[in-house]
């Protein structure tokens, strides 16, 4: 893990206090980089870090430590504020359910059960179901720990693109990082009109940019080939951000790309949500639902001593 000498200042340019980090660690390798990635975030942004461990009632072998990294992350940043809890038997709802009230939960891409060219079977799941943004560590080493500096967004001109350049202009400020924005355009390379006529999508991005109080350092690019080739491009960043998907809210799917992402990416990947918005009450039968009314997932376990 990169030492990061203070965490500045998302929190002390708004005065606000950042929203705690989720993190969801079964012990495996991926679990353990998914702990040191959410750890250094929190760290850097001055968050609180919720640590999720799974329970022996899931697929962990017994040999795995029970402390799951925690030791060295505590060691390694001394000042972060850590709280651990227990994970159920369905970890997916526990995090789903912590991140209701967090600003980021991070899980490493496949676990203990998963096969080295898989997607961990709790992924997909978790990344359709959460209602705050989601970062899947995979990739190469160096992009998980974070040597290239830059992240990039990825664009297609829909509705997700505003908060997907947000996101990754904030995540780029965090991890004092580049930026850069692409917008993958499949077409023969000498079809210019056309080309042309998709530089509105990032032109958009561009002046979103200007607007920012704070901005990163920042390139558009115009990409001629498939989307999942730009995916593949990323070879030289640390991040790559992409919206959960048109249909996600409605059809509990993610998208086309933002599956390519998460199974074939060599970098981390931030899934940007839409912010969520509680229903309308509506009256039945002669009494009233409310907002909130129902509990749709189990609350917080007791936190246990990290140090065990």
């Amino acid at each position: 893990m990169n030492q990061v000498p203070r965490h500045p200042s998302r929190s002390e340019a708004t005065g606000r206090s950042p929203l705690p980090v989720v993190v969801g660690n079964d012990g495996s390798l991926w679990g353990q980089a998914a702990l040191r990635w959410a750890a250094e975030h929190a760290w850097r942004t001055g968050a609180v870090l919720d640590v999720w461990l799974w329970d022996r009632m899931s697929d962990v072998p017994d040999t795995v430590p029970r402390n799951g990294g925690l030791n060295y992350v505590t060691s390694s940043l001394p000042m972060l504020r850590v709280r651990v809890h227990e994970s159920g038997p369905d970890p997916v709802r526990d995090l789903e359910t912590a991140g209701r009230a967090s600003g980021l939960v991070v899980v490493g891409y496949r676990g203990h059960s998963a096969s080295s060219f898989t997607l961990g079977g709790n992924v997909l799941p978790l990344v359709r179901r959460a209602t705050c943004d989601t970062v899947v560590v995979r990739g190469r080493p160096s992009a998980v720990r974070g040597d290239n500096r830059r992240v990039t967004a990825l664009i297609s001109g829909g509705e997700d693109d505003d908060l997907v350049v947000v996101r990754a202009a904030a995540m780029a400020l965090d991890h004092r990082a580049a930026l850069r924005v692409v917008h993958a355009l499949p077409l023969p390379m000498n079809r210019d009109a056309l080309a042309a006529d998709h530089q509105f999508v990032l032109d958009r991005a561009a002046r979103l940019l200007e607007k920012l109080d704070r901005r990163p350092i920042h390139t558009v690019v115009l990409l001629h080939g498939q989307p999942h080739e730009a995916v593949a491009r990323c070879t030289d960043s640390d991040l790559l951000v992409v919206g959960a998907g048109e249909q996600a809210p409605r059809t509990g799917r993610c998208g086309a790309i933002t599956r390519t992402a998460l199974h074939q990416a060599p970098c981390p990947v931030l899934v940007v949500h839409r912010p969520h918005v509680p229903e309308p009450r509506q009256e039945t039968a002669g009494r009233v639902e409310r907002p909130g009314a129902t509990v749709l997932g189990p609350a917080p376990r007791t936190p246990v001593d990290a140090s065990r």
